[in-house]
């Protein structure tokens, strides 16, 4: 079969005996564990754990505080705790419930669920969530992404408010860098913009990475802010069937989780050294029966992906931006458990 970049590395890494952590038997099958926990239950996800662990610091005027605005936000008090997971003050959250039923639906919708929840265009409002042009791919994850996470972040790109003490640090990269975007359409394009910048600065190290070669894998691993998870890249050999079944392992688990995954897809030797490399992000978004759900920046869909689909080439795949190979996943590293 036909080569990528990544295979070749991946082959090279195990020759050696250097495969990734992720990648041995014990942490596929215990990936494979987590994500066979079946639905996901109250306090039992990425953000109530967070959650949790901040409101165990915080005072008891806080916690009231908190409860109360819980309260408020009645069934969608997820979203309070994931904005409060993501690092948003007290002040923060307690407007954000205040001012919840005043905003329209569509906003509410988007700040709920910034990447949908069936298959089909991913819309902000009026506005369709594609990147801006052929190098913000990776850019466009990670704002899509950062939105998942942070709900703070999708209320500012829907309606552009500051909700009590906290802007976001992307939302105010934005208002420093760019001229302040007084639409839904503006914010989205300057949060790619500022997020495609911040990943290429350093992509080499203390050099930047040429802006017009896209988001270097290596950078989305500690580029990437979500409810203070950690994350690692796993370089992929799509035709080892072993270590395709721990990528997956891991990608449903983090799933389960509530954690989206982004990967790189590419083409292969067959069409030449520049398809061999990787060439497009795309965004595990959700476990579908048979697979996955995947935001698709180019075209600004979700589209289905089934887990066959992800090993060993074929057909050019929607779901894969019209490529046919997996080249890389960014994966959260596995929590420690305290005693």
């Amino acid at each position: 079969m036909a080569w990528t970049l990544t295979s070749l590395a991946a082959r090279t890494a195990g020759a050696l005996g250097l495969r990734g952590s992720w990648a041995k038997p014990y942490a596929a099958s215990h990936a494979a564990g987590l994500a066979q926990r079946g639905p996901r239950r109250e306090g039992d996800t990425v953000f109530a754990r967070a959650y949790t662990r901040r409101l165990a610091e915080c005072s008891s005027a806080d916690r009231k505080a908190l409860e109360a605005a819980r309260s408020e936000m009645v069934t969608d008090a997820d979203v309070l705790e994931r904005a409060f997971a993501a690092g948003a003050t007290v002040t923060a959250v307690a407007s954000l419930a205040a001012s919840w039923e005043k905003l329209s639906e569509s906003a509410k919708d988007v700040i709920r669920a910034p990447a949908g929840t069936g298959i089909g265009a991913v819309r902000l409002g009026s506005v369709k969530a594609t990147q801006i042009d052929e190098t913000t791919c990776g850019a466009a994850v990670m704002a899509m992404m950062l939105m998942m996470g942070d709900p703070l972040v999708a209320a500012w790109v829907m309606t552009g408010r500051v909700f009590g003490d906290h802007l976001p640090a992307e939302a105010l990269a934005v208002t420093v860098e760019e001229e302040n975007p007084r639409t839904i359409d503006g914010r989205w394009a300057a949060l790619q913009r500022v997020l495609h910048r911040s990943a290429t600065s350093r992509g080499l190290g203390i050099a930047p990475w040429p802006t017009s070669l896209g988001t270097p894998p290596w950078r989305l691993d500690n580029a990437t802010r979500f409810a203070g998870v950690k994350f690692r890249g796993a370089v992929i050999d799509d035709t080892d069937p072993a270590m395709m079944d721990a990528a997956m392992s891991h990608a449903s688990a983090a799933l389960r989780d509530g954690i989206p995954v982004p990967m790189y897809t590419g083409g292969d030797s067959a069409g030449g050294w520049s398809q061999a490399v990787p060439r497009h992000v795309v965004l595990l978004t959700g476990r579908i029966e048979g697979g996955y759900r995947v935001y698709e920046p180019g075209t600004g869909r979700s589209l289905p992906l089934t887990a066959e689909r992800m090993v060993g080439g074929g057909p050019k795949e929607p779901a894969l931006g019209q490529w046919t190979r997996v080249c890389w996943m960014v994966l959260p590293r596995q929590r420690r458990h305290r005693s």
